[in-house]
């Protein structure tokens, strides 16, 4: 077992990123560094293995940005994520934490804090971790969600899925069981808050929902009475639908 934990940091600022990776090595932990989510998405892609990802909530370019790249480490790795903003709003808050992030932390920081919440988070996850059966584990092993190829498979076929219904979907398997408001999914897909009245999001979980009942007959995405979605298993739905009412 190995005594130092491994961190990955994520950020484009190849100078911040650096002295972050030099204070968490005298801090005692292995880090590495990505300057970019090309770069970022082919690691997740050949399962090096990590214990934390801290990832720079600006990065990105025209397809990718961090809070796709974070829910695709949600999805993929299941390891917990720290985010590193200088934006402080509400919205971008519960954009992180809605895409998977742990912890959400603003620049500029104090080191010192950094490595208290590195310490907290580390600490959950191996209690989770220890508290977790291997069949809990594998709640979604009949279902395949590949972020990279944008295809999602099941036990009758598979099928391709937009840049906006992987968002979703990466947003309902991270929390399969858990009610998840439509705001808070506008959030994590958009960045940015949603607006009055919009349908926007049960469009998009609506067309996902008919790629999932087309790969599986083992999954359903309830609407709930708090005007939002669960992802459930058949066997749960019964009980999931008298909440909802």
């Amino acid at each position: 077992m190995r005594d130092q934990k491994r961190i990955l940091v994520i950020d484009d600022d190849e100078v911040f990123g650096r002295l972050l990776q030099l204070g968490l090595k005298k801090n005692g932990y292995q880090c590495f560094l990505i300057s970019n989510v090309h770069d970022a998405i082919n690691f997740l892609s050949h399962n090096q293995e990590v214990d934390l990802f801290i990832v720079d909530y600006e990065l990105g370019d025209r397809h990718e940005n961090g809070l796709s790249l974070c829910r695709k480490i949600r999805v993929q790795t299941g390891r917990p994520i720290i985010m590193l903003t200088g934006e402080s709003s509400t919205s971008a808050t519960v954009s992180c934490l809605y895409a998977g992030a742990n912890q959400y932390v603003t620049k500029p920081y104090v080191l010192e804090e950094l490595l208290a919440r590195i310490h907290v988070v580390l600490k959950l996850e191996e209690d989770r971790a220890g508290a977790v059966s291997k069949i809990e584990n594998m709640k979604l092993a009949g279902i395949k969600l590949n972020g990279r190829t944008r295809t999602l498979t099941g036990h009758l076929c598979t099928v391709n899925l937009t840049e906006r219904e992987l968002a979703v979907a990466e947003v309902l398997f991270a929390h399969e069981g858990e009610e998840i408001k439509r705001d808070y999914i506008f959030s994590a897909v958009h960045g940015r808050q949603m607006r009055p009245f919009s349908r926007a999001v049960d469009i998009l979980v609506g067309r996902f929902r008919k790629k999932l009942s087309s790969v599986t007959d083992e999954y359903l995405i309830l609407p709930t009475r708090n005007a939002g979605y669960r992802l459930v298993q058949r066997e749960c739905s019964k009980l999931a639908s008298e909440e909802s009412s």
